[in-house]
């Protein structure tokens, strides 16, 4: 399957699940799990070749640096991930216990770590050579400092969003729906440590060429976004009267 299938069906499986989750926005719960996914498809529309070809243009124009839009991407992964531990969070804890353990672990590293990110990026390959996709982008040293930040960050978030879900597995009524949350997080973190282990190791980037990173990013995106259309569909049935 090509990258761009491989694309279009995650955007897909994101767009289908916003639609039928469409009025969460409005519902304090449900509101992190719907930003999750809109982000996470905000994130693989700019990182796709085909924004690389039309906005990152653009964005070259006007910052005479190149991948911008993978970048901004980038940052709406760290933003999903972190609103997948404030959803995970707010099912465990109460409303002030969640503030503060969300602002200490979660808030205050991401905030860290966005502007870091960008003066790695700007400082090597990341901002200075051009591919349409940027997973194929010869690693320097900056660039390598740039993926082993942003993926070790987002292990951390999407490791720290686990660990909640591990509890709440614990319920028999939250189990299935735990699970899937679970896998899709191991997937992430699968496409973060390849991710990682190929900009340390030079040698395997042509032989891996973005292909699995691609792979597990969009496995994660469409798993979040199916389970979460499910767990409300099966909510909303509940409070939806019978026709009799």
């Amino acid at each position: 399957m090509s990258v761009a299938t491989l694309i279009a069906i995650t955007l897909a499986c994101i767009a289908w699940s916003l639609w039928i989750r469409r009025v969460t926005w409005s519902c304090r719960w449900e509101v992190a799990a719907t930003l999750n996914i809109a982000l996470q498809g905000m994130a693989v529309l700019l990182m796709s070749p085909w924004a690389s070809e039309t906005i990152g243009q653009v964005l070259y124009e006007l910052t005479g640096k190149w991948n911008v839009e993978d970048y901004i991407g980038h940052d709406c992964y760290i933003v999903a991930a972190s609103a997948i531990v404030y959803n995970s969070l707010g099912r465990l804890q109460d409303d002030n216990a969640m503030q503060r353990s969300f602002k200490q672990y979660v808030e205050r590293p991401a905030t860290i770590c966005i502007p870091v990110l960008l003066a790695t990026f700007s400082m090597g390959n990341g901002a200075a050579v051009y591919r349409a996709d940027f997973f194929q982008v010869p690693t320097d040293f900056w660039l390598s400092a740039y993926w082993i930040l942003l993926c070790g960050t987002l292990i951390y978030l999407l490791g720290y969003g686990a660990r909640a879900m591990l509890v709440l597995r614990r319920d028999p009524k939250s189990r299935r729906i735990a699970n899937i949350y679970l896998f899709a997080s191991v997937s992430g973190m699968l496409a973060c440590t390849t991710r990682i282990v190929t900009s340390l190791v030079p040698a395997l980037q042509p032989i891996e060429n973005g292909r699995l990173v691609w792979v597990f990013a969009c496995a994660c995106g469409a798993i979040f976004a199916l389970a979460s259309a499910h767990s409300w569909r099966i909510k909303t049935r509940w409070l939806v009267p019978s026709r009799h």
